[in-house]
């Protein structure tokens, strides 16, 4: 079942090719990106985040 959906971060369609227990929400690129961030989280000080 092939399916075509859009991305939450970059809005570009992208396909999903077989049903899965849960969607993506993200395109191949931007969920690399998201995983690449997500594995370096731990290495984030208070001193990188932003005052608002």
């Amino acid at each position: 079942m092939e399916k075509t959906k859009i991305c939450q971060d970059c809005k570009k369609e992208f396909k999903i090719t077989k049903k899965t227990r849960y969607e993506r929400k993200y395109c191949d690129k931007c969920s690399k990106k998201r995983k690449k961030d997500y594995e370096k989280i731990h290495t984030i000080t208070f001193e990188d985040c932003e005052d608002e």
